[in-house]
């Protein structure tokens, strides 16, 4: 868990308590989810010396107690933490001198706990395209060695924001599935928010949205605006467009849509159910990601598509269009909620591509592999590199796939070579030695036909025959 929100910038206003009694029982509690514990403070007192706080789990409340001479009519300051100051930026984070945020953090799990990062998750925040960009790229050479899987959603409500030009007092942007009354009109350096009416009128057809700006308004004289919008993507038509437009594509990633509820009546972000669920299927082969998560049981009772969607849900079969272009769903199958489609984000049904993109597991094996490589011979590097170091390598690699094999993860004849053309004399004489690595991942059993036919040949037992 990479944590993104400092309570030192990431606060609302000061809350003072007036009047709070610390001589009936020295104790006085703060209820407030959203006070930071460290923020606390008594005025006037010293902290540690004439009172202490704590957060007591068990009934999740702050306690402040008197450990000298407080008084009957203190006052008890405090911040509250504000979630809502989080923003994409604060997530995709930065690198550099040492320090990294965000998603860029992801550097620093090898680095402080020698744990190879496998799976990213950005739950309600991957459904932006400068978010999921950055995911896809953080998850590739991750201290210029380990390879990550990416798990991303498709939004239920996609907001956007875009800059239009204001010509002859109008301005216009395109926007399918447009929920009307999300529209904000700014002004174009974002300092001042319109207010339908009085400073602009709206009008929207054939998915194009127009703003007109109301004379002696605050926008009237504008040469530009920034309209931000929702647009609903309730419909797998939708989600579909949406994922085209936006390019959430990479065979590196997974994309889910749309999102779950559970029996509690609680909404989850897809991407969330999946990357438990990829986590859960891994530890049962002894974290090997030789298994896709699909058509595993999850924690749901319905599908979700948004506050306006009328969509009453898919089956597997209509699911299946959504698996068809890689983006993975949920649905009901054998009697149980489960997650549908094994393939990765790259997958596209009746296109030539790389074997490598069409199963989740297939480009996770590839992954595991090299990972594995660079953990098992890490502590090799800078010793001698004889012929006989050469097929110790190759030995313990060849023993490892057949592991993964017997395992079941590998099928058929898997093979480690040292080839004359990949190690050329000038690269060996620098200490550069390549070794190839081949082999394939056991496919999933994605669907099953059973062919049936009628013979009239059973008539023949009325007359004791065969």
């Amino acid at each position: 868990m990479i944590n993104v929100l400092d309570p030192d910038t990431h606060k609302g206003a000061q809350v003072s308590l007036a009047n709070q009694d610390f001589t009936q029982t020295g104790v006085i509690y703060i209820g407030n989810d959203l006070a930071d514990v460290d923020s606390v403070r008594v005025t006037g007192k010293v902290l540690d010396t004439d009172y202490s706080v704590s957060f007591d789990a068990e009934n999740n409340r702050i306690v402040v107690t008197n450990l000298t001479t407080l008084g009957s009519s203190e006052t008890i300051t405090y911040y509250p933490v504000d979630a809502s100051a989080v923003t994409k930026n604060t997530i995709i984070g930065t690198s550099g001198s040492g320090v990294s945020t965000g998603i860029q953090a992801i550097k620093k799990v090898y680095t402080k706990y020698t744990a190879v990062p496998n799976i990213l998750a950005a739950p309600g925040w991957s459904e932006d395209p400068e978010v999921y960009t950055a995911m896809v790229a953080a998850v590739q050479k991750i201290n210029g060695h380990w390879d990550a899987f990416a798990i991303a959603d498709i939004p239920v409500e996609a907001k956007e924001s875009e800059e239009a030009t204001v010509t002859s007092y109008t301005a216009s942007v395109t926007v399918p599935n447009l929920i009307e009354d999300s529209v904000e009109v700014w002004k174009g350096d974002g300092s001042v928010k319109g207010t339908k009416t009085t400073d602009y009128t709206l009008s929207y057809a054939s998915n194009v949205l127009t703003v007109t700006l109301v004379n002696g308004g605050a926008l009237y004289s504008e040469d530009k605006v920034i309209i931000k919008t929702t647009a609903a993507i309730g419909t797998k038509e939708a989600a579909i467009q949406w994922q085209t437009a936006h390019g959430y594509v990479s065979e590196r990633s997974k994309v889910c849509w749309p999102q779950v509820k559970s029996g509690t009546g609680k909404t989850y972000h897809l991407s969330t159910v999946c990357a438990a669920t990829m986590l859960r299927v891994d530890l049962d082969h002894d974290s090997v990601p030789m298994e896709t998560p699909s058509n595993k049981e999850i924690m749901a009772t319905m599908q979700y598509f948004g506050s306006t969607a009328k969509n009453e849900g898919y089956d597997d079969t209509e699911s299946n269009d959504l698996n068809e272009v890689g983006i993975t769903t949920a649905c009901i199958f054998n009697g149980s909620w489960v997650l549908w489609g094994p393939h990765t984000a790259a997958y596209k049904y009746g296109t030539t591509m790389d074997p490598r993109v069409i199963f989740d597991t297939n480009i996770r094996m590839l992954m595991h592999v090299t990972n594995g490589f660079q953990l098992r011979h890490g502590l090799e590097i800078d010793a001698p590199m004889t012929p006989a170091q050469k097929d110790t390598v190759v030995n313990a690699e060849n023993a490892e796939l057949e592991r993964l094999t017997a395992l079941g993860a590998l099928i058929g004849e898997s093979s480690v070579e040292f080839l004359e053309v990949e190690n050329p004399e000038s690269d060996m004489l620098n200490g550069d030695f390549v070794f190839n690595l081949s082999f394939t991942s056991t496919p999933p059993f994605k669907s099953a036909t059973a062919k049936v036919c009628y013979t009239s040949r059973g008539f023949a037992a009325f007359f004791g025959g065969e």
